[in-house]
């Protein structure tokens, strides 16, 4: 059932009629029911695979519980301070065994699918992920466990975030899921109006930049020079437009139900720094990463005991980094891993981490050489060069990986710098190969709106309010020509994922 289908439009208007007109203690029902409706469109054949994800992950975060219940008790009972450790002891080294039970089970059917070809079951990686999120969450002592089977599997399959996220937190959404909602105009006028903002971006902006896209890739080797940088802003935008469009979708559906969906993006391309990107694009990938492995591995033993010997051959402050970069070494090296087992995915993640620990490393340069010139800090030409700076980084990055190849990476970078054709600055119009005239001006003038959009929230102001400040007329005008251009200019997805790119991971 794809996003962009008439069929998932259809499959909203009941789950916002049932949800709302049947009695409100049914609506946890309701939302179940719509989960395992939209999960079992892609097909039976994959439904046991996230249910033994859902049984596991519930089961296993049920007996972590106990287990420190069972310590309090030994606490209780012990009688000296010998005791209480041992007990700790034993029921850390418990814990510990169950978590990898877990983690090798999910894990594993993960990998099994994700690296042996085969056909993926819908949202594995993202469920999967989730999933062992909310373990750790228990393990950690967070928040305690569902005791509710049902409860926990409603938030698991929540279809919203199912195909690409955002990476929910139980104790983020589960109160929200479990509360009675009223129906409110209001809230139903901004939710549908921030789908439309989504399917816009995706079916009339990010498709066309696609087209772009795959021309240049397709015709390498007639396009170099100034093509290549058009594919790297195409790509970026693309990738923006597109998976920042599925977010509004999901976050307009959970608005009109009264949920609320974790953001996943805000505002990436005000971004600075390449640092300052991965906490503004998706974000709830890199807070997963951030929070269960990241912190893992830094504030190990191990790692800082090496911190501490590197004091005596290192300065103390590069000795104190050096925890960090290790647990940045093995994150990125993961990110890339998650993103698909190629030498350009583990590349794309190391070429990310040498930015960033690059930007920790010569920040305090950076400011003696801003003080030296008198650039102050919040100088505007100042902050627009590190965003377009940080905009060509990350552009060359998303196209490194996205070419398909470590070989097609290599050929586009060399032809970047090898083809003498600059000269077409001069006539735009012949720099975005498969598009007609008209449509590159649909996407420049799509474009700006985004770009207006987005400093309008950079601002802290919401986009939906904006617009109910401005004369009704012109308001719903403006809803109309947003409504009228995703039917007159918008391309449809057939699959099940309605061709989102970030569904392929």
């Amino acid at each position: 059932m794809s996003f962009l289908s008439v069929k998932f439009l259809l499959f909203l208007a009941v789950l916002f009629a049932a949800y709302f007109l049947l009695p409100k203690k049914w609506q946890r029902g309701v939302l179940l029911i719509a989960n395992i409706v939209f999960y079992l469109s892609a097909g039976v054949k994959y439904a046991g695979f996230i249910l033994v994800t859902a049984i596991s992950a519930w089961g296993i975060a049920l007996l972590v519980e106990r287990t420190n219940e069972k310590y309090q008790e030994l606490r209780k009972n012990a009688r000296t301070r010998e005791e209480k450790q041992a007990g700790k002891a034993v029921c850390t080294r418990k814990k510990k065994q169950i978590m990898i039970v877990v983690m090798a089970l999910n894990f594993g059917i993960w990998i099994g699918f994700k690296y042996s070809g085969l056909p993926l079951p819908l949202g594995i990686s993202f469920y999967t992920f989730i999933a062992v999120g909310y373990c750790i969450d228990v393990y950690r002592g967070k928040y305690t466990a569902e005791k509710r089977f049902d409860r926990f599997f409603l938030f698991l399959t929540f279809f919203p975030h199912i195909i690409q996220g955002p990476f929910s937190r139980y104790d983020k959404l589960k109160d929200s899921l479990s509360t009675e909602h009223e129906f409110s105009l209001d809230r139903m006028g901004e939710g549908i109006v921030r789908m439309l903002w989504g399917f816009f971006k995706k079916m009339v902006i990010a498709d066309r930049l696609g087209v772009v896209v795959q021309n240049i890739y397709g015709g390498e080797g007639s396009y170099g020079g100034i093509y290549i940088l058009v594919l790297m802003a195409a790509v970026t935008l693309q990738l923006y437009a597109d998976f920042s469009g599925y977010m509004d979708i999901a976050a307009g559906i959970c608005r009109v139900l009264g949920l609320e969906l974790q953001e996943n993006f805000r505002q990436p391309l005000f971004s600075r720094s390449i640092e300052e990107v991965w906490r503004r694009w998706h974000i709830t990938l890199g807070a997963w990463f951030r929070d269960y492995l990241f912190y893992s591995i830094s504030m190990s033993r191990a790692v800082q005991k090496l911190g501490k010997r590197c004091k005596e051959k290192m300065s103390p402050a590069m000795a104190r980094m050096i925890p960090s970069y290790l647990a940045l070494a093995v994150v990125w090296t993961a990110t890339g891993f998650w993103h698909g087992a190629t030498w350009y995915y583990l590349i794309w993640g190391w070429m990310n981490m040498v930015f960033i620990i690059l930007g920790m490393q010569l920040s305090a340069s950076y400011t003696k050489i801003r003080e030296k010139l008198h650039i102050s800090d919040s100088n505007r030409a100042w902050r627009l060069f590190q965003m377009l700076r940080t905009f060509l980084l990350f552009g060359y990055m998303e196209m490194f990986s996205d070419s398909g190849s470590t070989s097609c990476s290599v050929r586009l970078t060399i032809s970047l710098f090898s083809s003498n054709n600059w000269g077409l600055v001069k006539h735009p119009l012949l720099l975005f190969p498969g598009l007609e005239i008209l449509d590159v001006v649909i996407v420049a003038a799509g474009l700006l709106l985004i770009l207006t959009a987005d400093i309008l929230k950079e601002k802290g102001k919401n986009l939906y309010q904006v617009l109910k400040s401005v004369p009704i007329v012109v308001r719903y005008i403006g809803y109309a020509g947003l409504f009228y251009a995703i039917i007159l200019l918008g391309n449809t997805g057939t699959d099940l994922t309605g061709g989102f790119m970030y569904a392929q991971f």
